[in-house]
């Protein structure tokens, strides 16, 4: 009886820890003028990294932005890690809708499970169709 009793005792208490530590604080994404506020302030480029790191940000900026940030004042090792993040999303982007492009194909291979191909498409050519599949 005491040891069930000490069973779930424990485990009601590693529950309860668990729920405690997944709610940190949330940290509000960080604007481009703020940002620009930093890099005013005289902080470097590795602590204005180290706040975006810290807010998990990622930028969809244009190329006009860019230039109206570097004419602001904001580093260029800021800008180049704002730019490696927002082609790191363009890439999770792709890979996602190619995954979602991808389609059963056939009745697969044996021991490898199910084929996956490209989700076939039509072409015309001087206006007759061709099935094309890449």
């Amino acid at each position: 009886m005491t040891r069930s009793l000490l069973a779930s005792a424990f485990t009601a208490m590693l529950l309860l820890s668990g729920c405690a530590t997944l709610g940190g604080p949330e940290v509000p994404p960080l604007t481009l003028e703020q940002i620009v506020d930093l890099s005013k302030q005289g902080k470097d480029a590795p602590t204005i990294i180290g706040e975006i790191k810290k807010s998990h940000t990622s930028y969809d900026v244009t190329a006009s932005q860019y230039a109206k940030l570097s004419r602001d004042g904001v580093p260029d090792a800021v800008l180049d890690y704002m730019q490696a993040g927002q082609i790191k999303m363009a890439e999770q982007t792709g890979r996602r809708n190619a995954v979602n492009d991808l389609w059963f194909n056939g009745p697969g291979w044996p021991g490898y499970g199910l084929r996956w191909a490209p989700r076939p498409y039509v072409v015309y050519v001087r206006g007759r169709p061709y099935l094309r599949e890449w």
